[in-house]
């Protein structure tokens, strides 16, 4: 089985993620599936590099698959958020709550979760199960210390830094740790790597929702501060421009990860300045991740 370009790769999970949404949909009454469709698919898009390169091998399906899963776990978090931060707008439309009700935001994106869970237990006879648990219990655990426990609190640099890896870094970490080929030291290292894109993918959408502008967003912003969750974005310009040096840090760190890995290397570079670069860009009109060559 030859690897997939790109393009491939993420029609198939697409095509999957609106299958399992149009099932869903299929057994609710008067409810707009138009925002459990996928978004931008940043950590699939991940996948889809690692396997273009031949990271995947033959496996290169499953990894498109349980992206998929990722992506349905992704969008659920977000229904549960907007209720959360009580935001009007995502992905340019009405957020779920805005068009069901609170309630019915929570249930949809409880479904959503079913749906990926159930998409994990059918790919690779749900071997990747307790690795896609454990990730999404890291991600909900953050949310909570935040919501339960940080909130309203002035954060060190460190504990940003931990939120930012708990709350993003996970998703990204297991889409990547499934496009191993089954080399433990290779999952290992993608897996870390994924935390490091993570984690400064978050600390970018935290200054986006600091300083960004909502109609290029596509969403409601300025959540964070009206909710008294303090991020490294809160700070003055010197404290922002600190945060971009971080981000740039971050993303040097998550190549050089994988030095011992031409082809993965290669791919998540590939990623960072192709993927992650333009869309950063075009949301807070700066470079915050160098351009492949220099990384």
């Amino acid at each position: 089985m030859t690897s997939p370009n790109i393009d491939y790769f993420l029609a198939g999970v697409h095509d999957t993620i609106v299958a399992r949404v149009n099932k869903l949909a299929s057994s609710l009454v008067d409810i707009d599936v138009s925002q459990m469709m996928p978004g931008k698919m940043l950590r699939s898009r991940l996948a889809g590099r690692l396997a273009a390169s031949g990271v995947c091998g033959d496996n290169w399906s499953d990894a498109a698959n349980l992206s998929a899963a990722i992506e349905l776990s992704h969008t659920a978090s977000l229904c549960h958020d907007d209720v959360i931060d009580n935001a009007d707008t995502r992905r340019g439309l009405p957020a779920m709550w805005r068009v069901t009700s609170r309630s019915g935001a929570v249930l949809v994106g409880d479904l959503l979760l079913c749906e990926a869970l159930e998409l994990v237990m059918e790919t690779d006879d749900g071997k990747r199960l307790t690795d896609f648990l454990a990730r999404l219990k890291e991600v909900i655990a953050a949310e909570a210390r935040g919501e339960l426990t940080l909130r309203g609190e002035v954060l060190d640099k460190t504990t940003c830094l931990e939120m930012a890896r708990g709350k993003t870094g996970p998703l990204f970490a297991f889409v990547a740790a499934v496009c191993s080929s089954d080399d433990p030291a290779m999952s290992a290292a993608l897996s870390e790597a994924g935390y490091l894109i993570g984690t400064a993918y978050q600390l970018a959408d935290d200054l986006l929702d600091r300083v960004g502008d909502e109609d290029s967003a596509g969403k409601t912003l300025g959540t964070d501060q009206a909710r008294g969750k303090y991020t490294l974005a809160g700070g003055d310009k010197d404290a922002q421009d600190e945060l971009n040096r971080e981000i740039h840090s971050l993303c040097e760190s998550a190549i050089a990860s994988l030095e011992q890995w031409d082809k993965a290397q290669d791919a998540v570079r590939r990623y960072l300045s192709e993927d992650i670069q333009p869309l950063l860009q075009r949301l807070l009109k700066q470079d915050l991740i160098a351009s492949a060559d220099s990384l």
